[in-house]
């Protein structure tokens, strides 16, 4: 029998300080109810592996506004014309 979890014990096992890989595109098919849970949480410090940053207010921009993000692996840089290259 598999067992499935919801959005907050997900967010439960990221920590400070912890690198992550999110998948997606532009904020699309980021899993928004988890990043929704992160930065509920409060989680901080976190190096993020994606493609890209997604946009301001959805995705990874989520995390990026709150702080959460210490450091940004991907291609490019999304809808974030603020972060360094």
């Amino acid at each position: 029998m598999a067992k499935q979890i919801d959005a907050k014990q997900a967010a439960d096992f990221v920590k400070d300080g912890m690198t992550v890989m999110i998948g997606g595109f532009m904020s699309n098919g980021t899993p928004e109810i988890i990043m929704d849970a992160l930065v509920e949480k409060g989680v901080k410090d976190l190096t993020i592996i994606a493609n890209d940053s997604g946009t301001p207010g959805t995705g990874i921009g989520k995390l990026i506004a709150a702080g959460a993000v210490k450091k940004l692996i991907s291609r490019g840089r999304g809808a974030f014309a603020r972060l360094r290259s």
